[in-house]
């Protein structure tokens, strides 16, 4: 998944996956979604490094559903290419991330 395209169709895929309730995403999967969607606050764009950095220091990084920290990690590579990320194909991408981090960020913990 190193494309724009293939960034955009998985994180479409969580997405749907999610909202069917195919996918529960665990404690883990929120807590990097939330760590993210909080530099999406900040209105800045979101940069590889920010997403590099939040995994690198995730309280259970290892406990993050594969496919989503092979997104994660596909979409700052991406960032880090700002011919591409600029392009119509990867902002589509980075914003198809960004609903699925909204999302996840959004759903209430196993837990609860």
């Amino acid at each position: 998944m190193h494309v724009p395209e293939e960034i955009r169709a998985e994180a479409a895929t969580l997405i749907d996956h999610h909202a069917l309730g195919l996918w529960k995403p665990n404690d883990a999967d929120r807590r990097t979604a939330v760590a993210l969607y909080r530099f999406l606050e900040t209105g800045q764009p979101l940069t590889g490094e920010q997403i590099r950095s939040t995994l690198a220091h995730a309280e259970t990084a290892a406990d993050v559903h594969e496919r989503l920290l092979k997104l994660l990690r596909a979409a700052a590579a991406l960032l880090d290419d700002a011919t591409v990320a600029d392009g119509p194909a990867g902002r589509d991408a980075v914003d198809h991330v960004c609903l699925l981090l909204d999302a996840v960020a959004l759903s209430r913990l196993t837990g609860q």
